[in-house]
C-alpha cells in the first residue's frame, strides 16, 4: 500500500514494504487456563493492553508488535520485556540487517492510522498479514540517520512517560489523601466511632437530608425542551451527560435553549456553587459551578442532581467531598444492578456525611486544591510534549528536516 500524503521522496531515502523490512509471524493462541490476572509475562493479544498475564512467553524482549484483530488491529507496540505473542498479534521479527528497531518502532507509530485502516471484516475486523506486508514505509539508507531521528524521538518519549508516572503517583497520593482527610481530619488527637468509622471528637455526622444540602432534580415537567428547542448557541446552557467527565465540566459539545424557554420551567436551574451529579446512565461524575465557568445560565438534564451547600459547608469542600472516594462508593453501590443505573434523591438523602468546622473544611479543601494542580500542570506538560512529538515525527519522517548529513 503506497501512502498518498508522501509526495516526494528525500535524497537517501527510499520507500519499503514491511514485508521487507522484517519477518512477520502470527502469534499462537493461548490456553484460557494459562492466562491469569497476574503472572511474569504479558499476554498480547488484538488490544491495546495485554489480555492477561502467563508464566509461559514465545517472543523475546524488545520486539514490535501490531495487533492483528479486534477494534484495535493496527495498534503498534513496543515490548521491551518477554511476552507471550498471542493469535490476534503479528511480531516483526528479524529485522533486515541495515534496519533500526528503534527507527521502525517510531515510524510505525508515526503511520499507525494508516496501518489501521487496513483492516477487513466488520464483526472482528482484522488485518491480513498480506496487506500488512505489503504496506510501504519511508526509510533513511543510512543506518546511521535512522538512530538519530529515532534517538530524537525516544527522549520525547521517556519525557512523556516520565511525565505519565509523575501524574499517576500525585492521583495516588490524592486518593489516599482524601480518604485520610475526609475521616481523620486535620490535626485532631482524639477519635470517636461513627456510623462513618472513626473520626474526630469534634466532628458529628448527619444524613444529606439533615446536614442543610438542598437535593434539587431537574424539571421533568410540560416544559422540558424537546429537540426542536435544542440549538449551538443561545441564552441558556442545557447540560448533557457528556459536559462532564471526570469530576469537572467538559463544553466540546453544548446544547442551548432560548431565554423564553428557560423562564418557562420551573427548577434545576444552576446558581453559583452548585455541585452537579450525573444519577442516570452514566452516574457519579461531579461537577462544580464555580466564578471559572463562563456561562452564566446553566440548566441540569433530568438525568443529574444540583447539590447546593448551604450553611454548614463550604462549598469547594462540598465538591471534593462529593467527587472523592467515600461518595464514590456509594454511588456505584446504589447505580449497579440495574441495565439503565439511577441514583434516586430519597436514596442519596439518607447518605451519612460528617459535620466539621467550616475552617477545616476550607484547609480540607486546600490542601486537596494543591495536590490537582499539580496533577493539572503535569497533564498540560504531557500534553505539550505529545504536540511537541507530533510536530517531530512530521519533520523528521518525512525527511522535511535532516539531523544527519
Amino acid at each position: 500500500m503506497l501512502d498518498n500524503s508522501i509526495k516526494t521522496i528525500p535524497k537517501g531515502w527510499e520507500l519499503k514494504k514491511i514485508s521487507d523490512l522484517a519477518l512477520i509471524k502470527k502469534g499462537e493462541q493461548l490456553n484460557r487456563l494459562d492466562m491469569f490476572e497476574s503472572g511474569q509475562y504479558p499476554a498480547l493479544n488484538g488490544g491495546i493492553y495485554p489480555s492477561g498475564y502467563t508464566d509461559k512467553w514465545n517472543t523475546e524482549a524488545f520486539t514490535i508488535t501490531i495487533s492483528e484483530g479486534g477494534n484495535s488491529c493496527g495498534y503498534v507496540n513496543f515490548n521491551k520485556e518477554r511476552f507471550w505473542c498471542g493469535g490476534h498479534c503479528y511480531s516483526l521479527l528479524d529485522l533486515e540487517e541495515n534496519i533500526d528497531k528503534d527507527f521502525l518502532y517510531q515510524v510505525l507509530k508515526f503511520k499507525q492510522s494508516l496501518i489501521m485502516k487496513l483492516r477487513v471484516g466488520s464483526g472482528l475486523p482484522n488485518i491480513q498479514k498480506k496487506s500488512l506486508g505489503d504496506f510501504c514505509l519511508l526509510i533513511p539508507n543510512m543506518i546511521e540517520e535512522q538512530k538519530k531521528i529515532a534517538e530524537i524521538l525516544s527522549k520525547v518519549d521517556e519525557d512523556i512517560d516520565r511525565t505519565e508516572e509523575i501524574i499517576k503517583k500525585t492521583e495516588k497520593l490524592k486518593k489516599g489523601l482524601m480518604g485520610e482527610l475526609f475521616t481523620k481530619g486535620i490535626g485532631h488527637k482524639k477519635f470517636k466511632k461513627s456510623d462513618l468509622g472513626e473520626i474526630p471528637e469534634e466532628w458529628e455526622t448527619a444524613t444529606i437530608k439533615d446536614s442543610g444540602i438542598k437535593l434539587i432534580d431537574g424539571d421533568r415537567g410540560a416544559n422540558y425542551p424537546k429537540l426542536k428547542d435544542f440549538s449551538k448557541e443561545g441564552y441558556c446552557l442545557f447540560l448533557n451527560n457528556k459536559n462532564i467527565k471526570n469530576d469537572r465540566f467538559v463544553f466540546n459539545e453544548c446544547n442551548f435553549i432560548a431565554k423564553e424557554k428557560d423562564e418557562a420551567m420551573r427548577k434545576g436551574k444552576l446558581e453559583r456553587n452548585d455541585i452537579i451529579l450525573t444519577s442516570r446512565g452514566t452516574v457519579g461524575n461531579v461537577a462544580y459551578y464555580d466564578s471559572s465557568v463562563l456561562y452564566d445560565h446553566i440548566r441540569i438534564n433530568s438525568g443529574m442532581l444540583i447539590f447546593r451547600h448551604g450553611e454548614k459547608f463550604d462549598p469547594l469542600f462540598l465538591y471534593k467531598f462529593m467527587s472523592g472516594p467515600f461518595m464514590k462508593k456509594r454511588y456505584k453501590e446504589m447505580g449497579s444492578g440495574s441495565a439503565q443505573p439511577q441514583l434516586p434523591i430519597g436514596s442519596l438523602e439518607l447518605i451519612q456525611i460528617p459535620l466539621l468546622p467550616i475552617k477545616e473544611q476550607k484547609q480540607i479543601a486546600e490542601i486537596i486544591l494543591s495536590v490537582d494542580k499539580k496533577i493539572e500542570v503535569n497533564k498540560q506538560i504531557k500534553n505539550k510534549l505529545i504536540q511537541l512529538k507530533k510536530g517531530l515525527m512530521n519533520d523528521l519522517l518525512s525527511g522535511a528536516v535532516r539531523v544527519y548529513e
